[in-house]
């Protein structure tokens, strides 16, 4: 007889009772402990995949804001194909599957890393501009311009720790439009006086800001000609907080259409 059975024939069956009671609480307290320590890694794997998703995306944006020959805007039909897709996806679809059916779209995809909100702002603006031969047409013509914004945040405790930059670009590389602006007015949240009415009067037409909070920014396009031509157009500043820190991202874009007569 080993000295545990000799330990359990001298106690009573109340003090028996008494150490199941002990091991079965030890045993409950550890199952709790390891079903939140399972519901946290859980909570972590949904928001890396939802962080994968937006970066998938903006890699998808930014990817054919810089693609060459778009002709007649072709593209941009895979570019929505490919959004459309991705908010189907299965949440844990394989990221290798994911790259595999935007490679079978584009063969030529350049996703080079993007240190900084700057660097972004100048792929998506200047990739957009076409050479210098290109001559504005005057008469009835259509316009066609992307508006948007680009956000990146830092881990400061500063309420001021969104760097966005909302920018006016051409639709299609090689039909300059932005040829026809004269400049953009940008009309801002008034807590950004008396600095918040801001004319850009050179290409790319861009604005940089650092702020805490959406708001919604009035832009008046003032084309070239002796028409005197302006029009307003407004653009919900998205910030997207849930976007990872460090990393620059197209927020939101919006197309917007003009058919204006222009003179010399």
């Amino acid at each position: 007889m080993n000295s545990t059975e000799k330990i359990l024939k001298s106690l009573s069956a109340d003090q028996i009772s008494q150490v199941v009671a002990g091991v079965q609480a030890d045993l409950d307290d550890e199952m709790v402990k390891t079903k939140r320590t399972l519901d946290q890694i859980d909570q972590n794997i949904f928001t890396c995949i939802n962080n994968l998703k937006k970066l998938r995306r903006s890699i998808i944006i930014s990817h054919y804001a810089k693609m060459k020959n778009n002709t007649n805007g072709i593209k941009n039909c895979q570019r929505d194909a490919l959004l459309k897709n991705l908010d189907c996806e299965d949440e844990a679809k394989d990221l290798s599957v994911f790259m595999t059916n935007l490679s079978n779209v584009s063969s030529q995809l350049n996703a080079e890393p993007i240190s900084n909100i700057e660097q972004l702002s100048k792929d998506i603006l200047q990739n957009a501009l076409p050479s210098g031969s290109f001559i504005p047409k005057t008469g009835l013509i259509d316009l066609t311009f992307v508006i948007g914004n680009i956000v990146k945040i830092n881990d400061s405790v500063n309420e001021m720790k969104y760097k966005w930059t909302v920018y006016v670009r051409n639709a299609e590389e090689g039909i300059d439009n932005l040829a026809y602006i004269e400049k953009v007015t940008y009309f801002l949240h008034e807590s950004y006086e008396p600095n918040h009415i801001v004319d850009v009067i050179k290409k790319p037409f861009s604005l940089t800001r650092h702020g805490w909070g959406e708001f919604v920014i009035r832009l008046r396009l003032h084309f070239k000609g002796n028409m005197n031509v302006q029009t307003d157009v407004y653009h919900k500043l998205c910030l997207n907080k849930d976007i990872t820190v460090g990393i620059p991202m197209v927020a939101k874009e919006q197309t917007v259409k003009y058919k204006l007569l222009l003179h010399k």
